[in-house]
């Protein structure tokens, strides 16, 4: 059986169906990444070289701010480091905030002394619970719905919960009550 299928020589060329000669080559990555590695390298050298030049230029210009303060030469601690050693009862009262964790702890306990101390009134006729007592108290006396029944908000309605068969005024009867007088009854009673 023929394989040629009407070819000459059996193989089969298209013109268009090749590859590019000119691709880049290994060789050509290889050449980047050398002269990116050494010109990284000499940037970084040129950076030190100038950091130290302006180091010494800076110690040799700074002057001293009085000729009667005591020349104190201050340790470098190393190249690059931009920690200095700084005395802070050189500076100024009031100093701000010197140890925040100790005056935010101090705080924290001033407030929950004074949210967890022991009831007291003053000469006012204000009022101070404990705020586990104050939330329990809230608790209690606010409706959790719209039509619940609401815990008496005016002086002497609480005789009225004595008795369980009475009918309960909802929160929104109190209020209207409230709005009309204590003289006037809510409607529907």
């Amino acid at each position: 059986m023929n394989t040629n299928q009407g070819h000459e020589n059996g193989d089969e060329r298209y013109p268009s169906v090749a590859y590019d000669k000119s691709d880049l080559s290994a060789r050509g990555i290889l050449i980047f990444f050398i002269v990116l590695a050494v010109g990284a390298v000499v940037i970084h050298v040129g950076v030190l070289v100038l950091y130290l030049g302006l180091t010494k230029i800076v110690e040799k210009h700074e002057t001293e701010l009085s000729p009667l303060a005591p020349k104190v030469a201050v340790p470098r601690f190393s190249i690059l480091s931009n920690i200095t050693n700084v005395n802070i009862q050189q500076f100024p009262e009031p100093r701000l905030e010197s140890d925040a964790t100790a005056n935010m702890t101090k705080f924290l306990n001033e407030e929950t002394a004074a949210l967890t101390a022991a009831p007291w009134q003053d000469s006012q006729g204000n009022v101070h619970l404990p705020i586990d007592q104050a939330i329990k108290i809230v608790a209690t006396r606010l409706p959790t719905r719209a039509n619940s029944v609401a815990p008496p908000i005016y002086p002497g309605a609480g005789r009225a919960y004595a008795n369980q068969n009475a009918p309960q005024e909802t929160a929104a009867q109190q209020m209207e009550a409230g709005r009309n007088g204590a003289e006037n009854p809510p409607a529907g009673k």
